[in-house]
C-alpha cells in the first residue's frame, strides 16, 4: 500500500493512495465489540471496536486498509463526476448540471433552498448550525430538489424502454435516496431507482431501469428473467461488473 509521508498517526495513514489518486481515511471509535470499514463518498471510513487495541488494532487496520484498496484498484472513477454540495460547487447528471449558490439566511431559523432557472440551486443556512450539520443540509435539500426536477427524466426513459422491449404497465416510479440498492419493482408494480444512478454513465442507468422493467414479466432472477433483460440489452453484464466495482463510490 502508498502512504504519503508525514500523514499519519500512530502509524496509521489519514490518506490512501490508489494508483494517481488520494482517498481520505476516516478513523472512529465505536463501542461494538466488531470493527468495520466501508467506502463512502470517496472516503475509507474504519469503525473500529473500542475492545480492539495494540497490535491487535494495528492488524484490523492493516487488513481493512488492503481491503480498500483492492476495491479501489477495480473502479474506473474517471467515467463518472461525484456532486460537489458546496458553495459553487456542480453537481453533473445526465441532462443538466446544476450549480450550486450556498448563504447564510438572514433572521431566519429554518434553512431554504429553490431550483433558479432550471439548474442554480440557491440555499440559505439557517443561523446557529454547527458546520457539519451544515454540509449535511446542503446536501439533503440539494438531493431533494433534484430529485423533483429529475422525475420527469425518470419516467421518460422508463416509458421509452418499456415501450421498446417490455410493453407492460407500471404504476408509479420515483427517485429514492437508497443506498442499499440500485432499484426495486414491487408486487404493485411500482419502480424504484437509486437517485445516485443519475451520477453514473447513462447506459449503467438505463440498464437498471432495464432491470426493474424485466421484473413485470419475472418477478424473480430466473433464467427467464435474466433472458429477458439481455434481449433488451446484449451486454448488460458490462453494466453488472460496473456498478459492482464502481456502485460504491456513485454520491
Amino acid at each position: 500500500m502508498n502512504y504519503p509521508t508525514g500523514d499519519s498517526e500512530g502509524g496509521h495513514p489519514y490518506r490512501l493512495r490508489v494508483g494517481c489518486t488520494f482517498y481520505d481515511v476516516i478513523y472512529q471509535q465505536v463501542l461494538r465489540t466488531t470493527s468495520s470499514v466501508r467506502i463512502r463518498n470517496g472516503k475509507v471510513v474504519l469503525k473500529l471496536s473500542r475492545f480492539a487495541y495494540g497490535a491487535k488494532r494495528d492488524e484490523i487496520v492493516r487488513k481493512f486498509l488492503k481491503w480498500a484498496e483492492k476495491r479501489l484498484s477495480k473502479a474506473s472513477g474517471n467515467d463518472f463526476i461525484n456532486p460537489v454540495y458546496e458553495d459553487g460547487g456542480r453537481i453533473v447528471t445526465h441532462n443538466k448540471i446544476y450549480d450550486l449558490d450556498v448563504g447564510a439566511r438572514q433572521g431566519g431559523d429554518k434553512s431554504k433552498a429553490r431550483l433558479k432557472n432550471g439548474t442554480l440551486i440557491q440555499i440559505r443556512i439557517a443561523s446557529g448550525l454547527s458546520l457539519s450539520a451544515a454540509k449535511k443540509t446542503v446536501q439533503n435539500l440539494s438531493e431533494k430538489l433534484i430529485i423533483k426536477d429529475q422525475t420527469s427524466y425518470l419516467c421518460e426513459v422508463l416509458n421509452e424502454l418499456n415501450q421498446l422491449y417490455f410493453q407492460e404497465n407500471f404504476v408509479n416510479c420515483r427517485f429514492k435516496r437508497t443506498r442499499s440498492r440500485f432499484g426495486s419493482c414491487s408486487t404493485k408494480r411500482n419502480i424504484n431507482i437509486s437517485f445516485r444512478l443519475l451520477f453514473a454513465p447513462r447506459e449503467i442507468f438505463k440498464y437498471v431501469c432495464v432491470h426493474e422493467l424485466a421484473h413485470l414479466k419475472k418477478f424473480n432472477h430466473s433464467k427467464e428473467f435474466w433472458c429477458l433483460v439481455e434481449l433488451a440489452m446484449p451486454d448488460y453484464k458490462n453494466c453488472e461488473k460496473w456498478l459492482k466495482n464502481n456502485g460504491f463510490l456513485l454520491g
